[in-house]
């Protein structure tokens, strides 16, 4: 990494740390413990502390020609979700910094951490019969919840897995479409007791897509990777579920390519998907 890039990066965590003290001190909370970074540091969080007890304060900006939309209202829009073990959202407050927009977010606290420190499996997990039951009790009762956000042309979503992959999918019919946590990969889900973290890009989507996440990220434990599918079988071993696995792959491949993310899942999830389209190309 070059001089120009560490300086880059420093600055941009120094201006998420300004952002996360400004919203604490605007939502009236003190922040404890160390500060966490997302992907590509584009968002911070911390614990909080406040006369009520521990919570978490996130914070995120974005270019005011981007500050709206879904992924900017995701946990917001979460909050009316209910029967998944999810974090609450508390408060929420919005300020400008010219040409920025910011937003700070008080949820309650989780005290179990995620089940893996990156998004993808590196070792496996030691989860409990129980926990593996609540996720998928998780992810059914999601896809209960009617909402507008997410994929609305499944036609659409067609066309553009097909032009990633540079060939026609045969499918039997339109996919199904359901409400999806779209990012269900093992940094956002926490173990020993399951919460599903980070709701910035759920909505609509193919059906199993939230399973097919997961099970991608899965793949350089196959043991886990195994577990995942046989409790996703009856979602993923459909055309619609084949569809998502195609789809979430894609996902991963172009960040892979345009990003760098995913060295060494990139190959296994190529892989996958390619199998996933001959085998359809044999039916």
């Amino acid at each position: 990494m070059t001089s120009r890039h560490r300086h880059a990066e420093s600055g941009q965590r120094r201006f998420l740390h300004r952002i996360l003290a400004e919203g604490a001190e605007r939502l009236g909370v003190s922040l404890t413990g160390q500060a966490v970074f997302g992907w590509h540091d584009r968002t911070i969080g911390s614990a909080a502390l406040t006369d009520r007890g521990h919570f978490w304060l996130r914070a995120t900006a974005e270019h005011r020609d981007w500050a709206y939309g879904e992924a900017w209202t995701g946990n917001q829009d979460a909050a009316a979700i209910t029967g998944v073990p999810k974090p609450a959202l508390i408060a929420r407050i919005e300020w400008n910094e010219p040409p920025v927009c910011i937003y700070a977010e008080l949820l309650s606290y989780t005290p179990d951490p995620p089940s893996s420190t990156t998004s993808h499996l590196i070792d496996p997990p030691n989860l409990s019969p129980s926990w593996w039951t609540d996720l998928r009790a998780a992810v059914d009762t999601l896809a209960t919840h009617s909402t507008h956000r997410g994929e609305r042309d499944p036609s659409a979503l067609i066309r553009r897995v097909e032009a990633f992959y540079r060939r026609p999918l045969d499918l039997p019919g339109a996919p199904t479409i359901r409400t999806e946590h779209t990012d269900l990969h093992w940094a956002n889900l926490t173990h020993p007791r399951l919460c599903v973290l980070d709701w910035e890009y759920w909505g609509n989507a193919p059906a199993g897509y939230g399973a097919a996440v997961l099970y991608l990220h899965s793949l350089l434990i196959p043991t886990t990777a195994a577990q995942v599918h046989d409790l996703f079988a009856d979602v993923l071993d459909t055309p619609t579920g084949r569809l998502a696995q195609l789809s979430a792959a894609a996902h991963i491949l172009d960040r892979a390519t345009r990003s760098g993310d995913y060295p060494t899942l990139a190959k296994p999830v190529h892989a996958h998907a390619i199998s996933l389209i001959r085998a359809a190309e044999r039916r």
